[in-house]
């Protein structure tokens, strides 16, 4: 079971990335393990479409381009200030990326 302040930082990262939703906002407080699991594979998958967004992923990291299954819970908890300053709205990133990863994480919560 995640903390609230776990599911803060996940929603603050999906509203970065998709832009605010309500639908996903409204399902904030059910986030769980699998909506982690979706939305690190929504990150890898469009880290190429959004220089920002991949800039972002490096400097979470370390500088580590290793991505193991379990990365985005670990760094969420100490990242939240910086991606509210990011811009990672390039729109055809928020376009592509919500077309592709909106219904993934709104049935993460339904399971």
């Amino acid at each position: 079971m995640l903390t609230t302040s776990e599911k803060d930082a996940l929603y603050i990262l999906i509203a970065a990335t998709l832009g605010d939703d309500l639908s996903i906002r409204s399902r904030k407080s059910q986030f769980n393990n699998r909506t982690f699991d979706v939305v690190e594979d929504m990150i890898i998958a469009n880290m190429d479409c959004n220089a920002n967004l991949r800039e972002l992923i490096v400097d979470l990291l370390g500088g580590s381009s290793m991505l193991t299954r379990g990365w985005l819970k670990q760094i969420l908890k100490t990242s939240k200030n910086k991606i509210k300053e990011m811009d990672l709205h390039g729109y055809g990133c928020l376009v592509s990326t919500k077309s592709r990863w909106k219904s993934a994480i709104v049935t993460s919560v339904i399971w």
